[in-house]
């Protein structure tokens, strides 16, 4: 099955192996449904507009995949990674769908404008940005993205982003004015950072964040981080800039420079267990008093809990850092 440059307007079922040439638009009455274990193929042509390939959905999209037979979204020529433009649904308020998908080798993966949309399962593979979402609203439960540069881009939009994982990119999800419930996901081996954002209403819990540039850089957000493991990057852990988050029952250890770096006074830590971070394992790098209670830090002796705290015991310039009352014990052992 070829379509070329073409117009779905009426609903349209694909499966077996379809060659894409060009564009095929999904036009907003009609709805696309691709059943389990089909190969979709992108080949971009002369003729189309900016000589791309992609799959454009104004209205509805049912990518129906299963876990035995998945639905592949791939280039149909070899030769650079991103050989294609990707999945773009385009103020679509409808119910869409992507389930046990694979999309291999896009510009961008999935882009989704004023829309609505559910990935359940979906692995977005070498795309140079796996899903970008603008005011947008999606449900997000496994799968994630891997091998290439930013794996999430979330702009203005409400996510719910469940158990997914995101490796081997240079960042793996950059969100900005956006509300994000993200739980039970994986963030390693991303050589920049794992998750950066500006401007977010976050809840992050249940999540692991090891073995990237820095964990999570987090600006002028609010919201709460509990229950994560932020361990082993090579710069800072958890960095705070003008945020106002609650950090409770985190691991923190482990990371190359501080566990957390805080700008001001603004967010609050507790019940966390900090241990082992290369350079200290909380640096307050402005002039606010930040507080800090209920921490455990690593089983070292009392006395020595302050050189593990960079504030204004040792920098006149920085606010101090209220660690006591402090756990003698790990406060994590059960993560």
């Amino acid at each position: 099955m070829i379509y070329r440059d073409k117009v779905l307007v009426e609903d349209t079922v694909l499966h077996g192996e379809v060659l894409i040439e060009g564009g095929l638009t999904v036009a907003s009455q009609a709805t696309l449904t691709i059943e389990p274990g089909t190969v979709i193929r992108f080949r971009r042509t002369d003729s189309s507009a900016g000589g791309g390939a992609a799959l454009v959905v104004r209205g509805r999209i049912l990518a129906n995949g299963s876990g035995e037979k998945p639905v592949r979204f791939t280039s149909a020529d070899d030769g650079p990674a991103t050989g294609w433009d990707g999945i773009v649904l385009l103020a679509s308020d409808k119910k869409n769908l992507l389930e046990h998908c694979r999309v291999e080798g896009a510009e961008i993966g999935c882009e989704a404008l004023f829309s609505n949309l559910s990935l359940k399962h979906v692995q977005f593979v070498a795309c140079h940005t796996g899903v970008v979402l603008k005011e947008s609203t999606a449900v997000i439960m496994g799968g994630g993205a891997e091998g290439g540069d930013v794996g999430m881009v979330l702009r203005d939009s409400e996510v719910d982003l469940r158990e997914a994982v995101f490796s081997g990119n240079r960042q793996g999800l950059v969100a900005t004015g956006t509300s994000l419930f993200l739980s039970g996901a994986t963030f390693s081996d991303n050589r920049e950072a794992g998750v950066i954002a500006n401007g977010c209403r976050l809840r992050i819990r249940g999540s692991s964040f090891a073995d990237n540039g820095i964990g999570l850089g987090l600006t002028s957000c609010d919201g709460g981080i509990d229950t994560c493991r932020i361990e082993n990057n090579a710069g800072d852990g958890l960095f705070l800039d003008r945020a106002r988050l609650k950090v409770s029952g985190n691991e923190i250890s482990h990371n190359g420079k501080a566990g957390l770096r805080v700008s001001d006074g603004g967010s609050v830590a507790w019940g966390n267990s900090f241990s082992v971070n290369g350079e200290y394992d909380l640096y307050n790098a402005g002039s606010d008093d930040f507080t800090a209670i209920g921490n455990w830090w690593g089983g070292v002796p009392a006395s020595g809990i302050a050189q593990r705290i960079y504030g204004q015991h040792l920098d006149r310039s920085r606010g101090k850092v209220r660690y006591v009352p402090f756990q003698l014990d790990s406060a994590t052992s059960g993560l």
